[in-house]
């Protein structure tokens, strides 16, 4: 983490001397009010307030009504615009909490805590014209609810293999307020539970931008060595409310198949459909 760490610095102290020399560029400013780096909202590990409920099918077992709420924020907290080239520093966390609704043999449903898993994450992020480029590291870790602890006592509390550290470089191309992006990382945690190259791509295009009301559609797919590199994918369609041009609200529909993002249980692969809003701000 040290490592990473420091090198951030170095090349963030490059990239600042570099726009020094662009036209026009402004002085370094802490906490912007605008970022650089768009929120890929379909990503399921997203620093973001969002939350879905959705029907899930899984090999061997009956449909379960499964329902994320994910708790956080990734907030630039300084950098610098200029004409030739801009950066930021951003720091980012979240609480992602999955929840169950079973139906029992005698007729009842039963709710409750799946899992949670926690996320910090820091990442510097650059734009030159219509290119962009994130380098970014980020702590995850999972820890069972008790909830499910209490209905499956002798099942392993944590088998770690979701606790990690990882660091990845994303291209991100825009075209308005449309982009295509492609990345890959890797698991630097010395001792892991896990495989530790991923890779991850997707896109999101919008429809009647200037308006209240305006459309989107979008795809996030991940590649997980983890996972033999089968595809986890997730696709949506939706609605964005904005005020003022900018974004307040966005609903949408979606469909994902692959393995289950959170957590260590073990469900296979599986497909979910259901609905999901995330708030912007």
């Amino acid at each position: 983490m040290n490592r990473v760490l420091t090198f951030l610095t170095i090349l963030l102290l490059h990239i600042n001397s570099y726009a020094q020399t662009g036209k026009g560029d402004s002085s370094v400013i802490f906490f912007p009010e605008t970022r650089i780096w768009p929120v890929v909202f379909l990503d399921p590990l997203e620093c973001q307030l969002m939350g879905g409920s959705y029907f899930l099918f899984s090999p061997g077992n009956n449909t379960s009504l499964y329902s994320t709420v994910n708790l956080g924020f990734n907030k630039p907290v300084f950098g610098k615009r200029g004409e030739s080239i801009s950066w930021e520093l951003n720091f980012g966390t979240a609480i992602f909490s999955q929840f169950d609704l079973i139906k029992k043999d005698n007729g009842t449903y039963l709710a409750g805590l799946i899992n949670n898993d926690f996320k910090l994450s820091g990442d510097l992020a650059v734009r030159i014209k219509d290119n962009l480029f994130r380098l970014r590291t980020f702590h995850i870790s999972s820890h069972l609810g008790d909830d499910y602890l209490q209905r499956h006592i002798d099942t392993l509390t944590n088998d770690k293999t979701v606790n990690y550290e990882q660091a990845d470089l994303t291209y991100m191309r825009m075209f308005g307020n449309n982009y295509l992006y492609a990345g890959a990382g890797y698991i630097y945690t010395i001792h892991v539970f896990r495989e530790r190259f991923s890779f991850q791509g997707g896109g999101l295009m919008n429809f009647r931008e200037t308006k209240p009301l305006s459309y989107f559609m979008g795809i996030d797919i991940k590649l997980l060595e983890e996972n033999s590199f089968n595809p986890d994918i997730r696709s949506a369609a939706g609605i964005n409310l904005k005020r003022k041009n900018k974004s307040l609200l966005k609903i949408w529909a979606e469909y994902y198949s692959g393995k289950v993002p959170y957590s260590t249980i073990e469900y296979g692969r599986v497909n979910w459909t259901g609905a999901a809003m995330a708030l912007d701000f």
